[in-house]
């Protein structure tokens, strides 16, 4: 009971400088000008980004993606679906590598299982190591860093750590193309 109160008389006393702080911010306005309004920035962008889109064919789904990160990146795409905090995997990974244009496209084959899923989703990961013993090209990892260290570098809501110290960029993409 004691720190609640504590906490709560705390949070009392922190507000006002946090208030005012966020207040002295706003441009005031002046009766010779009439009213300003507070001009916003906005948040910067990702180093790097992941966009993928999915076309459904009852055979396969068909994945298109850009992406600003070197040519020759390789992303790994994975069919799933969600599965509590995680997902469950479908099928082999399929890797695609990114062309000088920025974009990439792949066809991941669709198994006609009737306990397939309809709703399905497709990750796309770029990591620095895929798997194992396979890294990103000399070049990619040049930029990106051995360890993806560059990914990161304006807090990227996409960018991820795996195993230890790697960074990793992913996405998903919903794919409505299971059995129905």
């Amino acid at each position: 009971m004691r720190r609640s109160r504590l906490i709560y008389l705390l949070g009392i006393l922190a507000l006002p400088g946090i208030t005012l702080g966020w207040w002295s911010k706003v441009p005031r306005s002046s009766a010779q000008n009439g009213p300003q309004t507070a001009k916003r920035t906005p948040p910067p962008a990702p180093t790097f980004y992941l966009v993928i889109h999915t076309l459904c064919d009852y055979k396969e789904i068909e994945v298109r993606g850009a992406s600003n990160l070197p040519s020759g990146a390789i992303i790994v795409l994975q069919l799933a679906d969600f599965n509590n905090d995680g997902w469950t995997e479908y099928g082999e990974q399929v890797h695609a590598t990114l062309g000088e244009d920025g974009y990439f496209t792949a066809k991941i084959p669709l198994k006609q299982d009737p306990a397939l899923p309809h709703n399905l989703i497709i990750v796309a990961e770029f990591r620095p190591i895929f798997y194992p013993n396979r890294h990103q090209p000399a070049k990619v990892l040049k930029v990106v860093g051995n360890h993806g260290e560059n990914l990161d570098d304006l807090h990227n809501p996409q960018a991820s750590g795996f195993s230890g110290f790697n960074t990793m960029l992913s996405t998903i993409a919903r794919a409505p193309c299971g059995p129905k």
